[in-house]
């Protein structure tokens, strides 16, 4: 039988478990801040805006087999936009700078790039995502503008063709965030000749399908990942052995001042022209990661 001065205790200590709380403290992540090169558009752009890799192919990136990951802000425009283009850029920025390949009956030959397109055309206000390669765009999805996306492209050749996958909204990777086309195996098969992996603006139709938007965390990877690795990577960069071994280029947070590569690899790319994007920032600090998590104590 409990004497009463210690069952005075036991209600004492019930009676303080039923009005306390017990706090329990998220892992605190310091705020970081994320930066990127801002495109105004081609109606702001009086020349180009661009940056470019020369004879990328030349440095350890051919046309195929390669993986690209960036991550896009794009807001409205009418008409063309441009994201990226492997291709010619022989400095004309004309239509003989696409239309090179005069072997083969004066063609556009071997390019190809993902973007948003204008429903119908020049001149369009709506766009949907594509894939722009032999002189073709191949659509799927509709632009959502001012929301971020991370995208991705895989190209590759094998005995079965050239082919070409687009993912415009991961982590979603169903056939309807795809855009796919495969090429028969002889297409692209000569380089053009001034080979170019170009950034911002069309290398042939200069200040006219310049961004108009937000561009960053680009990865370039050297060879066809995995579906599996090419999430990984957009998730978290170099973590797997695939994306490791093949990195090109990357340089998470560009800014107009520095576009270097910061994989180790030394693929810098340069700005062609004297006009710039304008300097993107944002902070970021995590969800609530200094409340804490309330557990209230029942005892009955």
């Amino acid at each position: 039988m409990l004497k009463k001065n210690n069952l005075t205790s036991i209600r004492l200590v019930l009676a303080i478990l039923l009005s306390m709380s017990f706090f329990i403290p998220i892992k605190t992540v310091s705020a970081q801040t994320i930066t990127g090169l801002d495109f105004p558009g081609s109606a702001a752009v009086s020349t180009t805006m661009r940056f470019k890799f020369t004879n990328p192919q030349n440095n350890g990136l051919p046309a195929y087999d390669a993986t690209y990951i960036w991550r896009v802000y794009p807001r409205h425009q009418n008409s063309y936009y441009t994201t990226f283009f492997w291709g010619n850029d022989d400095g004309q920025g004309n239509l003989n700078t696409f239309l090179w390949d005069r072997v083969n009956g004066g063609g556009a030959g071997l390019y190809y790039g993902a973007h948003p397109y204008p429903r119908g055309g020049a001149g369009g206000s709506t766009h949907d995502w594509e894939i722009a390669v032999n002189q073709n765009d191949y659509v799927n999805g509709q632009v959502v503008y001012d929301r971020w996306y991370t995208q991705a492209l895989r190209v590759w050749s094998d005995q079965n063709g050239k082919h070409h996958e687009f993912y415009w909204d991961l982590p979603n990777i169903d056939a309807g965030h795809i855009v796919s086309k495969t090429l028969p195996a002889s297409h692209g098969n000569t380089n053009p000749p001034n080979p170019a992996l170009t950034w911002g603006d069309a290398p042939w139709n200069i200040g006219k399908e310049v961004y108009n938007g937000i561009l960053r965390g680009i990865q370039v990877y050297s060879s066809k990942l995995s579906v599996a690795d090419m999430m990984n990577e957009a998730q978290n960069p170099l973590s797997t052995s695939a994306g490791t071994a093949s990195i090109w280029y990357l340089n998470m947070n560009p800014t107009p001042t520095d576009i270097s590569d910061k994989s180790g690899k030394g693929h810098n790319p340069v700005w062609v022209g004297n006009e710039r994007p304008t300097l993107y920032t944002e902070n970021t600090a995590g969800n609530s990661l200094n409340a804490p998590i309330v557990l209230d104590v029942i005892v009955k």
